[in-house]
Parts: C-alpha cells; structure tokens; sequence
C-alpha cells in the first residue's frame, strides 16, 4: 500500500473518476487537506478503459498521489472507492487493509459520502455546509435514488444540473475549476456560471430531441430496452428508457467513449423485482464494473461492444 500514515505539508497528485461523484469526492479531498496545511498539484480526471484490467497495476502516476472513487490501486497515498468490482485481482483484494488513508465501503451511495464518514471518524473532519449539500446530491445521483425517472430525465434540481453538465462528454475540461469552486461556493451559483449555463441550454434541448428521436434508437429486447446512442449525436439520458418504458426491468445503453465504446447496464430502481443479479460483479467479469444496480464496460471497436451488449442481454433475460 502507500503510506498508510501520509506525512503533514505534502503536494499531492489527484486522481478522480471523470463523473459527479468523482469531483465531488476531489472537492471533499481538496477541503480536507488544505485544512492541514497539504495542497493539490494537479487534478486528473480518469476514465474506465478496454484494458484497464492489464494496465492499471503499472499505470503511472504521479507520485505522491490520491484515488478516489476508482479501482484499487495498492502504490495510492490516500485511496476511497465504493465500486464492487474495485479489486482487479484476488490478491490486490486479500492483501487490502483498512486503515487512515484507504478505505473500501460498498454499502455507501457515493464515494463522497465515504470519505466525509471515513475522514470523520479518523481526522475529525468538519465539512462546510456546501460540502454537506454536495454529498447529498452524490448520493442522489451516484445510487439513482431519484424519485422517479422523470425527475432522473428532466434534471431541474441545481445538483442535478451540474450532474447533467458532467455527463455530457462534449464538456469542456473544468473539473479543476469546478472542485475548487465547490468547497467553497453553492451549487446553485456554480451551474450559473457562464460556461456551464450556455452548455445546460443545449443539453435541454438535447433532452427534448432525445424523447422524440428515442424510438428510432432503440429497441425492446424483452424486459430490457437496448439503446445505440452512436446512432445519434443527441444526448441520451440512460434513464430515459424508464421514463417512456415504466415497466421495462433493464437497460442497456451503447455509447462512444474516449478512443473506444463503453456499455452501461441497470436496474430499473423504480419496479421492485428481487435482487438476483448484481451488475456491476457481472460486468467485473468483461473488465468493466460498478455497483449492485448499474455498471459499465468498455471495449476499443462497436463490433466487440455489440457483442458484449448481446452477451449482457440475454444474460438479464434469462437470470434476471
């Protein structure tokens, strides 16, 4: 492992998932150490990719470094994740031990949640009130806890505003901007800034396209509604094929990523149905990962992605 006991007065590297939850863990990280005296250096977004699986034992960090909300890895300094699937290898998993500075909890909605708990009770950390409204919006967002697929569409809320703003690949990159501004300001003066306001227009519009053009996109494949958003280049809401199919079990969702394809899979979180399948262990075993209810994986071609999707599909039919 890292340092089990980082030393005081120390730049750090940051490492996040490129997500809400993961710059919302950053900024809980950034307010925690500039209260002892420790800066961040850099932030770095980091996506899941087609070979994470082989690569990540020697992917190059910067080094003194933190990971938050993303895969295990054992040379971390600080390290926080919620993921199921977050150990790459048995050995990596047998060998962790909790301790000041890592810290595995499946059972927490978000990664930011984690860290305010885990900091807490072993720093006596304090977060701001701005802090606290970010979790609870983490929570919201990272678990699909919404009240319905409706609000999970519309994204009127400021917290899901600035979800919605994150999700969008076409963004520009301000991550760092954003977790400086979070420890400090509302959220609901954050999604007015210009560059986010102007974006969140044309991702309402989006929205409004998205609902006419859906049937066109996808497909019904028995309790699952299948989507190929690379039919399009409108937004699509992985939630929307709950808003306009309410009895549907599962989704999957086809989309472009960085240099490849990525899949995300869920549960409907709005029908009750037993818990049988855990997607996000199920997706562990193509490279990907996530949570009981949701998860993604990648692949470099559409070919090899459609194929997974297949494979995902009549896996949920059949088990689900």
């Amino acid at each position: 492992m890292g340092n089990a006991h980082p030393a005081r007065f120390m730049d750090y590297h940051l490492y996040f998932h490129n997500d809400f939850d993961g710059i919302a863990s950053g900024a809980v990280m950034l307010d925690f150490l500039k209260g002892r005296g420790d800066k961040i250096i850099s932030f770095n977004p980091i996506n899941y990719f087609a070979e994470l699986q082989k690569k990540w034992p020697k992917f190059k960090f910067k080094k003194p470094f933190i990971l938050v909300d993303f895969r295990y890895h054992p040379k971390a300094d600080f390290w926080f994740d919620h993921h199921l699937s977050t150990f790459i290898s048995e050995k990596w998993k047998s060998d962790f031990a909790t301790d000041k500075a890592h810290y595995f909890g499946p059972k927490f909605k978000s990664c930011c949640g984690l860290i305010i708990f885990h900091l807490g009770k072993q720093f006596g950390y304090r977060p701001p009130h701005c802090i606290k409204e970010l979790v609870g919006w983490a929570d919201m967002v990272d678990s699909a806890s919404y009240k319905s697929a409706k609000q999970a569409v519309e994204l009127k809320e400021p917290g899901l505003r600035l979800a919605l703003f994150l999700a969008d690949d076409s963004y520009p990159l301000h991550q760092e901007e954003i977790i400086k501004r979070l420890i400090s300001e509302s959220i609901s003066k954050i999604v007015k800034l210009p560059f986010i306001a102007k974006e969140l227009k044309k991702l309402d519009y989006e929205t409004k396209r998205a609902k006419k053009i859906f049937k066109d996109i996808s497909a019904l494949k028995d309790k699952i509604v299948f989507v190929d958003t690379t039919k399009t280049k409108t937004f699509i809401s992985r939630y929307m094929g709950y808003f306009l199919y309410p009895k549907i079990k599962y989704f999957v969702i086809v989309m472009r990523s960085d240099g490849g394809y990525h899949i995300s899979a869920g549960k409907n979180p709005w029908k009750k149905m037993p818990n049988k399948i855990a997607i996000g262990e199920m997706l562990g075993k193509y490279g990907g990962g996530g949570h009981k209810g949701v998860g993604g994986v990648e692949r470099r071609t559409k070919p090899e992605i459609l194929k997974v999707a297949e494979e995902i599909i009549e896996y949920l039919n059949k088990h689900g």
